[in-house]
C-alpha cells in the first residue's frame, strides 16, 4: 500500500465506479455514480488517497483524513473512508489489509480511527467487527443511516 500519485486518478475513478456499481447492483446505494475525477484528483493532491497493488495493478483504494467531524466523540481524528476493493479481489484479504493499515497509522499518530458504513450493510458491519473496531451506533444521514466503528 502506498499514497495515490496523480498518475493513479483515472485508475481510481475506474476502480471507484466499478465498485460503486457493484454495490448498486446489490441493492447498497450509499455512494453515488459517477465519481468526480476532479475531487478525486484533489484528494491526491493532498495526500489523503492510498491505493492497494497486486502486480503493479491498483486493486483497491481508501482515504485517510484528518477531521473534526462533529458525529465522532474525540475532537480530532482520522477518519477512513471511500474504501473500494476491486470486485473481482473481495472477498480475500485486501479489506482486513487496508484496515490493519489505516488502524496501525492512526495509532502511530496517536490519533483515533473511526469508518463508517450504511448501516443496511450487514456483511461490511460484521467485516468491520472481525477486524478490530468497535461499533458505535447508528445515526442519520440525508436520508439513510450510517453505522459509525471506531479502532481499538
Amino acid at each position: 500500500m502506498r499514497l495515490a500519485h496523480l498518475e493513479d486518478v483515472d485508475n481510481i475513478v475506474a476502480l471507484l465506479n466499478e465498485t460503486t456499481l457493484d454495490l448498486h447492483n446489490k441493492g447498497i446505494q450509499q455512494w453515488t455514480y459517477p465519481w468526480n475525477k476532479d475531487g478525486i484528483k484533489q484528494q491526491v493532491i493532498d495526500s489523503t488517497v492510498y491505493v492497494s497493488l497486486a502486480e503493479g495493478h491498483i486493486i483497491g483504494t481508501f482515504r485517510i483524513e484528518n477531521t473534526n467531524r462533529p458525529l465522532f466523540i474525540d475532537a480530532e481524528i482520522y477518519y477512513l473512508s471511500q474504501i473500494a476493493v476491486s470486485p473481482a479481489f473481495q472477498g480475500g484479504t485486501i479489506g482486513s489489509a487496508i484496515t490493519a493499515f489505516a488502524c496501525s497509522f492512526a495509532k502511530k499518530m496517536n490519533k483515533a480511527l473511526y469508518l463508517d458504513c450504511w448501516a443496511g450493510n450487514e456483511v461490511l458491519k460484521a467485516f468491520y467487527q472481525r477486524n478490530g473496531f468497535e461499533y458505535i451506533g447508528d445515526y442519520p444521514e440525508e436520508n439513510y443511516f450510517i453505522s459509525v466503528f471506531r479502532c481499538m
